[in-house]
């Protein structure tokens, strides 16, 4: 497992060490934190149940070192400006997110169309119905069908590990 864990950090190394810089916005501080994490990681590999997550379970303890290190220097904001800042930062999620355009425009129009509106433009569905002039239960459908053809596309490119809230913490290109 050893050499999976150091297999990883070369993979990783790069990904984490930005990701960690958006948070903490110094970078000579998210490379100390990456080397954190992978001195926790690889000290408590033998704890990981499923080997298969090690992914997801690198990108977890980066996020509890993340927040670790903003209780040691007691950050002085409060909780509603540390979540929009979060939400505001750059995450895997949003890396991909530049990806979607070509799979869009691949969809057959009324799909496309459902999806832009609804997913990007973030029409309610209702409202979408009345422009389009189709029943709320269509443009669901049309929203639902986009959505399934867009992953299924997405799917035959990438691979994508996401967590219980459908937040991405890897992906991988298939060759």
């Amino acid at each position: 497992m050893s050499n999976e864990i150091i297999n990883v950090w070369n993979d990783m190394n790069g990904r984490l060490t930005n990701f960690v810089n958006g948070k903490v916005k110094d970078s000579e501080l998210a490379k100390d934190i990456v080397q954190d994490v992978f001195l926790k990681a690889f000290s408590k590999i033998d704890t990981l149940k499923n080997k298969e997550k090690l992914v997801p379970w690198i990108y977890q303890i980066t996020r509890n070192e993340i927040t670790s290190h903003f209780r040691k220097i007691k950050f002085n904001t409060s909780s509603k400006e540390v979540e929009a800042e979060e939400l505001s930062n750059e995450t895997l999620t949003s890396e991909l997110t530049h990806c979607l355009n070509p799979f869009i425009n691949s969809l057959p129009e009324k799909y496309k169309e459902a999806i832009i509106l609804a997913d990007i433009k973030n029409i309610p569905q209702k409202e979408i119905a009345k422009r389009l002039s189709i029943s709320y239960s269509g443009v669901k459908s049309r929203v639902q069908r986009g959505r399934e053809m867009l992953k299924s596309n997405y799917e035959e490119c990438c691979a994508i590990s996401t967590d219980v809230y459908g937040d991405v913490l890897d992906y991988k290109v298939k060759k």
